[in-house]
């Protein structure tokens, strides 16, 4: 960092920290002054996370149970913050870095022995990790890919016990189809078969037509021996094809947008017969009607779950600990209510650790009572992405320069089956019933690495994602300051099969720029690759990796005795009235983007919890 760039961060840090510190001599004096006192807020059911699950289950929740009232705590700002980015397809990469609306994780530097040369050190940086702090969660700021992962990741989900078959392909299709309502005009009885189409979340099409250097690239594939394939969700996986989004006359459709807004328009009073408590319109009274709604609280940080600590010997959870509009909060669950928590992968892991819920050791150093000792945070998975870009000699060979309105720049995709030794692949790994490599085609710079994103001239970029790894990571506390962000270790490439997968899809890659028409019409060639060695293959891969923001499993679903953190109906062992619904309760990655199995866990969970709220005496 120079000198003066220094020099102006510490000044703008300083101003930051004088005007908190007036903001916060503001809200002393206020509370100082206040003349009405808190009353105990009680709602049926707390959701922490308005995230693509979070805004699912408030919307099942309040139209499927009779009677109830929910409250949704997130800790970000409401979307209409960056309505115009978060909008536009084509500022996807803006919406992903936009600060008022991210996180601001980091992941940590690791050092490892080396695959290649065990012998050699070799270093994965730590980088930013992009998680969506906003109303929609990571859905309001993703690349509206719209992808499923494969019939096999959900049988393998229910092949852990007999209990575990309202996990399995079939019931997972039909929330995914409950969920979706896809835009295609032209479907065949296939299609029909594995999508919905009266569900909340709009799907369609990409809206832009290619540009000649792309469909070239589809005639290379061809060449290749890799099949077209017009519905990545549908029969088969592997192939060459259009994404779909997660979009709606070409602009970005959020799960806020069709869950939580569908959720807000519920206000009633029930009973009808009886009148409304002035003053306390969240109390227990029986003498009073409740509302019948879903509230939403932005910019609510949460701190712990509230416990029972009349029962010494349970882990009840009666309610959430928050932060809310300078001063501490709590909300508490009527009777036959849950805490259900939707934070993501980090925040929920994160939230139960700091409550009492998680590894023994990373508790008790960080002063926290364990109360149920649980692997919370130990089974990070991820997909890793690293590319290749090629420059294109043909002057504007890749279109405009800028990207089209209603384009994210990731319309085009192959699945195929990597090489665990790093060879270069050929037919018998395009036409593999269980791909796991998901290449990304785009006429933009994606290089999140050395922060360089978004279209430039002339330029053709190849993107290998690995959908299906073996290593995995973790996450730890930092801190008993619920403010402070966890410890995140991704351990990409731990494992020598995902590098050697990894490897060779960007042999793969290479090869493809060789091919005509890409190297005779448009004079593609390869910015990076050189003839390397294996070696040299290993440095570039841990230099040029990044996250795909797909983070998974950490309170994963599971026997206990097999590493669980909740059973099969997400609930946490050991306590009562607390469930997890979210990416963090998979238990094994699904192949692809992560949006759409987020949202269909929190359609399913919401059955399982409908089920048990109406069996509770």
């Amino acid at each position: 960092m120079s000198p003066d760039l220094k020099t102006r961060l510490d000044k703008e840090l300083k101003d930051d920290a004088e005007i908190r510190d007036l903001w916060l001599e503001g809200i002393y004096n206020r509370d100082h002054r206040q003349t009405f006192k808190k009353t105990n807020e009680f709602y049926d059911f707390i959701i922490i996370g308005a995230g693509t699950a979070g805004c699912v289950l408030a919307r099942e929740l309040i139209y499927n149970i009779p009677h109830i009232n929910i409250l949704v705590l997130e800790a970000g700002p409401p979307s209409t913050q960056i309505n115009d980015i978060m909008r536009s397809p084509c500022a996807f990469h803006s919406a992903f870095r936009a600060v008022e609306t991210d996180w601001g994780y980091s992941s940590e530097e690791q050092k490892m022995p080396g695959i290649i040369d065990p012998n050699k050190e070799v270093l994965n940086k730590g980088s930013h990790y992009p998680r969506g702090k906003v109303i929609g969660g990571c859905s309001t700021v993703n690349a509206m890919i719209y992808i499923r992962g494969q019939k096999a990741d959900y049988d393998l989900w229910a092949a852990q016990g007999p209990e575990y078959k309202i996990w399995d392909y079939d019931h997972c299709l039909e929330a995914f189809k409950a969920v979706e309502n896809n835009a295609r005009k032209s479907t065949d009885e296939e299609f029909k078969k594995y999508h919905g189409f009266n569900g909340l979340l709009h799907v369609q099409d990409g809206q832009i037509d290619f540009d000649d250097i792309i469909k070239d690239v589809i005639k290379v594939a061809k060449n290749l021996g890799i099949p077209y394939n017009n519905d990545f969700n549908g029969v088969r996986q592997y192939g060459i094809g259009k994404h779909q989004h997660t979009m709606k006359d070409g602009k970005r459709f959020s799960l806020a947008d069709g869950y939580l807004t569908d959720a807000l328009r519920k206000v009633e009073t029930y009973p009808p017969s009886k009148p409304f408590e002035i003053g306390s319109p969240h109390g227990l009274s029986d003498d009073a009607a409740k509302f019948v709604a879903v509230n939403v609280k932005s910019s609510a940080h949460v701190l712990n779950i509230i416990w029972d600590e009349k029962k010494k010997d349970e882990n009840v959870a009666i309610g959430v600990k928050y932060f809310y509009d300078g001063r501490v909060h709590e909300s508490f669950i009527a009777p036959k209510g849950e805490v259900i928590i939707c934070g993501g992968a980090f925040n929920s892991a994160q939230i139960l650790m700091l409550s009492g819920i998680g590894p023994k050791n990373n508790l008790e150093e960080n002063n926290i009572k364990v109360r149920k000792e649980l692997p919370v945070g130990r089974n990070l998975l991820d997909h890793p992405t690293c590319g290749i870009t090629g420059k294109v000699s043909v002057l504007n060979g890749t279109g405009n320069s800028q990207l089209n309105y209603s384009s994210c720049g990731l319309e085009l995709a192959m699945f195929y089956k990597g090489d665990n030794k790093g060879k270069v692949l050929n037919q018998k790994h395009f036409l593999d019933e269980r791909p796991d490599i998901q290449l990304h085609v785009s006429t933009s710079l994606l290089d999140p690495v050395n922060a360089t994103s978004g279209k430039k001239n002339d330029v053709l970029t190849l993107l290998s994602t690995l959908n299906l790894p073996s290593s995995v990571g973790h996450l730890e506390l930092r801190s008993s300051n619920p403010f402070m962000h966890p410890k995140i270790f991704l351990n990409f490439y731990e494992k020598p099969d995902d590098l050697y997968l990894m490897m060779s899809s960007l042999k793969l890659s290479c090869e493809i720029f060789k091919q005509p028409p890409l190297s005779t019409v448009w004079g593609v060639e390869s910015y990076e690759y050189k003839e390397m060695s294996d070696e040299d293959w290993e440095q570039y891969i841990r230099e040029k990796t990044f996250s795909s923001s797909h983070a998974c499993s950490t309170v994963k679903m599971a026997p206990e005795s097999q590493g669980g953190c909740v059973d099969h109906r997400l609930q946490v062992y050991g306590t009562k009235n607390l469930r997890v619904a979210d990416a963090s309760i998979f238990p094994t990655i699904p192949a692809g983007n992560l949006n759409a199995p987020v949202a269909m866990v929190a359609w399913r969970a919401s059955r399982l919890i409908e089920e048990d709220y109406k069996n509770k005496a």
